[in-house]
């Protein structure tokens, strides 16, 4: 014998020999062993089950519910969702009155998407997203668009359904032509831009978006944003740094020319204008694309050292030259030589060797202000015809080989020495002539010899302290010849 127990909350049939015999509902049970018992627990409220035993079941125990593609089922107890129904065939306990079955197409409501139901309702069968101030959205189902989403909270059955959403702060709205038929006018703007016409968008007087040429849909849901359409034959706008964060580099071409520079522009390859120091913009675009060059009109140093000639005398020397210019017409020095300092270096070089071919070493060194006079007379005006001003040039350095220098230095140091004999002899013989007068006066006069050995003393007795004189009695008559009495010996 068999016993069995079934609670309130179970359902079971007997069933023997592989045939459901009988159901039976909560209670004590007793039964031959060769009955089997097959139990279900009712609080699962969605059941399945063999045909012929579900058919054993009183019909007030369950509710057959039948949902078709496009349907889903909720069940209720309490009005609290438990379970959620795909669609197909299922079976519902009714045995508490308290629980219900409600269906609903893919295009029903959700009812109020609780934290409960969200539980119950499998992610993939959800749809659900919040639609920021700033943001729209469309709700398309089967891909076809359905509906227009305002800002707020929004929640669909969504296996067969997706959502587009855009963000108004992206400016530009781009979307399939049967989405944009869902979306009301009010909301964008669409320009149409020409191959000669850019656009800028602004939104509360700061520019956000650029747009080249085509067709361009503009959010305008805020009041504050503005269209500014720009023709690029005409002036390009003043940059600003945010404007010039928007805008590409390749549609626009900005140079700065300093106060000692000058700009030169080129349009397809052309010389256009000259610009003078301060800012420029250009459009730049496939029909008139634009370049900017910026010349230093400075004066600039140039130095060509090294310069190996040979003088008509066939001595080789090397000179270093040099020369200071500044461009006075930067477009002429841009356009006549493609390097004005290469252009320069030579005019000053081949001026250099046609003078000093032409002159003696003699020559050269004594005339080196000559070869200046000469560079210039040759180089300014060749100078001019490339826009360059030559300001000063001249002769740095002139090297000699070191065997000639040591032949100019004992040239120089015999020419020096047979000066000096000159003076020398010179000198001598005005010494002599002179000698000669003096003796020629004092032999006349001998009294001057006198003087001139008085004299000669007292400049000695100014050295000293005393002087000793020993002279006989005739010698100090001749010192003393008008003194009275007789000198006495000492």
């Amino acid at each position: 014998m068999h016993h069995l127990k079934l609670t309130l909350n179970e359902r079971a049939v007997l069933v023997r020999d592989g045939k459901p015999v009988r159901a039976i509902g909560p209670g004590r049970y007793t039964f031959w062993k060769h009955h089997d018992v097959v139990k279900w627990n009712t609080d699962e409220l969605a059941f399945t089950g063999a045909a012929s035993v579900i058919a054993a079941f009183p019909l007030d125990w369950y509710e057959t519910v039948r949902l078709a593609p496009g349907q889903y089922g909720l069940v209720l107890r309490d009005e609290r969702p438990v379970a959620f129904l795909r669609p197909g065939v299922h079976r519902v306990w009714k045995v508490e009155q308290n629980v219900v079955v409600r269906a609903y197409a893919e295009t029903d409501p959700l009812p109020p998407l609780t934290d409960e139901l969200r539980k119950v309702i499998p992610s993939v069968e959800l749809l659900e997203a919040q639609i920021e101030v700033n943001q729209r959205g469309v709700l398309v189902r089967d891909g076809v668009p359905d509906r227009v989403l305002a800002p707020g909270h929004h929640a669909f059955w969504g296996k067969h359904n997706k959502l587009l959403v855009w963000n108004l702060d992206d400016m530009v709205l781009q979307a399939q032509p049967d989405v944009l038929a869902l979306l009301p006018q009010a909301w964008y703007q669409t320009v149409l831009l020409g191959m000669n016409q850019r656009a800028v968008l602004y939104r509360d007087d700061r520019p956000v978006k650029f747009l080249r040429p085509g067709l361009c849909r503009v959010w305008t849901l805020n009041p504050n944003v503005r269209i500014d359409v720009h023709d690029v034959t005409g002036d390009a706008p003043e940059l600003t740094d945010e404007l010039r964060a928007i805008i590409p580099a390749g549609e626009i071409v900005e140079a700065q020319v300093r106060q000692f520079e000058r700009g030169i522009q080129y349009v397809q390859g052309r010389f256009a204008a000259m610009l003078e120091p301060g800012r420029h913009t250009f459009w730049n675009h496939p029909g008139a694309r634009v370049a900017v060059t910026v010349i230093d009109t400075r004066v600039q140093q140039l130095k060509i050292e090294g310069q190996e000639l040979m003088t008509k005398d066939k001595v080789t020397l090397r000179l270093t030259l040099t020369a200071e210019y500044a461009p006075t017409d930067a477009a002429t020095t841009v356009h006549a030589v493609a390097d004005v300092k290469d252009a320069l270096y030579l005019a000053v070089q081949l001026a250099a060797r046609e003078f000093v071919a032409g002159v003696t070493l003699d020559e050269l060194l004594e005339q080196r202000d000559t070869l200046t006079r000469y560079l210039e007379a040759q180089v300014l005006p060749r100078a001019e015809t490339f826009g360059v001003r030559v300001h000063r040039v001249g002769v740095k350095d002139v090297i000699l080989p070191g065997e000639m220098k040591t032949l100019l230095n004992k040239v120089i140091e015999a020419e020096k020495a047979a000066a000096a004999n000159v003076i020398l002899r010179r000198e001598d013989a005005a010494a002599t002539r002179n000698m000669a007068n003096t003796a020629k006066v004092i032999a006349e006069h001998p009294v001057l010899m006198r003087l001139k050995e008085l004299e000669t003393m007292k400049d000695i007795a100014e050295k000293i302290d005393e002087i000793k004189l020993v002279v006989g009695a005739d010698g100090l008559k001749h010192l003393l010849p008008h003194a009275g009495g007789e000198a006495k010996p000492s």
